[in-house]
């Protein structure tokens, strides 16, 4: 597919800063009233260590936010989507990223701004049948809100680190029984299953 190509093989690409909206960061009114597919694309370099197999090192990237709906690639292969504008998501790209040790590390993602019945904030869009005065496919968003659709990037994209194994979420509940203070965890812990852990409970 086309998109696995560095996207400024495939036709005219602007500079775009991340984070901030597409449609309000220029002076083009076509940009500013743009509705669909934007597509953004970033070549680095990642050290050494990062790319090692089996080096125990897991590479993450983290989108803190895109807004509306979003997909990734990393050198061309797909390895996320997500849907709202508001939360970040992340994807663990380790075996793509060490598939490919010597080369750079192209990051590309596509951000559709459309709004639905189905999105935050709502809207629809309207199909122009009358092709005496659109063209065909023809179409427009309709909003019942008094605010910009503001779209794009609109938080950091980094990339990081952990152990290949890790904590990945913890759960703590307090509970007071008997003049005693209880303390319930839950340690999810992701990876191969021969490690140790240990706790640490400071009485303040």
């Amino acid at each position: 597919s086309w998109y696995r190509a560095p996207l400024r093989e495939t036709g005219p690409v602007i500079d775009m800063p991340v984070p901030a909206s597409f449609n309000d960061i220029t002076q083009d009114a076509s940009l500013r009233d743009f509705i669909g597919w934007v597509w953004y694309e970033k070549e680095l370099w990642l050290p050494q260590r990062w790319v090692v197999k089996d080096g125990g090192t897991r590479v993450v990237l983290r989108v803190g936010s895109a807004h509306y709906f979003a997909v990734v690639w990393v050198n061309g292969l797909e390895v996320t989507r997500h849907e709202g504008g508001h939360l970040p998501f992340e994807a663990d790209i380790t075996s793509v990223t060490q598939a490919t040790p010597g080369e750079p590390c192209r990051i590309t993602i596509a951000v559709n701004n459309t709004l639905t019945l189905n999105t935050l904030p709502p809207g629809s869009i309207q199909y122009m049948q009358d092709t005496a005065r659109y063209p065909k496919g023809y179409f427009v968003q309709n909003i019942q809100f008094d605010f910009f659709n503001y779209a794009g990037i609109h938080r950091p994209v980094i990339l990081y680190t952990t152990p290949s194994v890790y904590i990945d979420d913890i759960s703590v509940i307090g509970d007071f029984i008997d003049g005693v203070g209880i303390v319930h965890y839950q340690i999810l812990v992701i990876g191969p299953q021969n490690y140790s852990l240990s706790l640490l409970l400071n009485d303040l």
